[in-house]
């Protein structure tokens, strides 16, 4: 579609004191946040897991000392998307633009990028309870089963399902205190953000900033007061459902191929402006220790 003179008939005559509605107050970045940002410089990158070395046994004298390998762990591939938006315009429509209007549009674009990834960042949280979406140990993001290499599962999803309070959050940290790596030895996983819906954003700032536990009449100390930094996501779908983020490596993933970049060109022969901007990117988790969350009530 190309704009034309038709279509912005009133932006040919004087007499407007405003243009309105293109321009907002936008959020700054809110995924990079939550994200480990990476330089990607091929099609697709591959992240493999590994494991340690499991707990040593009792050796008696003169036994041999028990040998044991470590295991090849689950592998996420990461293929790198495209994405890209433009606008078109004719000679006479820009000629004759009394506002500047026209000249914006590298702007507008340049908006619908950030917006785009936002949404894209935040759709593999929205995706967390969704069978569709499964990551590198075939399970989905936020599960109570996730399976470990040398055996077993481990749970990286609120054991009782619960909406956001003083209490559900304690359980949450100490299910993250309790973490273990894939031969189920102990690891020190730390809450480093948690994350919320506009929906109970109030809720959450008063539970991490408040010198006193919210929601009791006991006069006891707050001790998670500042455990975790907040970030309300307007693009978290869910209106009840939490999630607190940890200091797992690899864990949420942004993978940078190309930054965005913007261009502008004109038809020989139609003389038709042209406004694109584009960019490569993939995002993904690859362990889910780095995400710990529930549906809510």
């Amino acid at each position: 579609m190309t704009t034309a003179t038709g279509n912005f008939a009133e932006l040919l005559w004087p007499g407007i004191r405003e243009i309105w509605g293109n321009t907002y107050n936008d959020y700054k970045s809110l995924y990079t946040q939550i994200y480990e940002t990476v330089k990607s410089d091929r099609a697709f990158d591959k992240y493999q897991g590994v494991t340690g070395l499991p707990l040593a046994g009792v050796k008696d004298q003169g036994d041999s000392v028990p040998y044991v390998d470590p295991f090849q762990g689950f592998q996420k591939e990461m293929v790198n998307q495209t994405f890209a938006l433009g606008s078109q315009v004719t000679r006479e429509m820009y000629e004759d633009d009394q506002y500047n209007y026209i000249n914006g549009l590298p702007k507008m674009l340049a908006r619908s990028a950030r917006q785009t990834e936002e949404t894209i960042a935040w759709n593999v949280i929205n995706n967390a309870f969704n069978a569709n979406f499964t990551g590198a140990d075939g399970s989905i993001l936020l599960v109570a089963t996730h399976p470990l290499v040398g055996g077993g599962t481990y749970s990286n999803l609120l054991a009782t399902a619960a909406d956001l309070t003083q209490t559900s959050f304690e359980v949450m940290i100490q299910q993250i205190m309790d973490a273990v790596d894939d031969q189920q030895l102990k690891i020190n996983l730390t809450p480093k953000t948690l994350c919320v819906p506009t929906a109970i954003s109030i809720r959450a700032e008063k539970i991490l900033t408040s010198d006193m536990v919210t929601g009791s009449n006991d006069n006891d100390k707050n001790v998670i007061r500042g455990k975790c930094s907040l970030v309300v996501s307007p693009w978290l779908t869910d209106t009840d459902a939490w999630f607190v983020v940890t200091d797992c490596p690899n864990g949420l993933i942004w993978q940078n191929r190309r930054a965005i970049s913007f261009d502008r060109d004109q038809h020989f022969d139609t003389e038709t402006l042209k406004f694109k901007m584009s960019w490569r990117s993939q995002c993904s988790w690859v362990d889910p220790r780095a995400r710990f969350g529930t549906p809510g009530a």
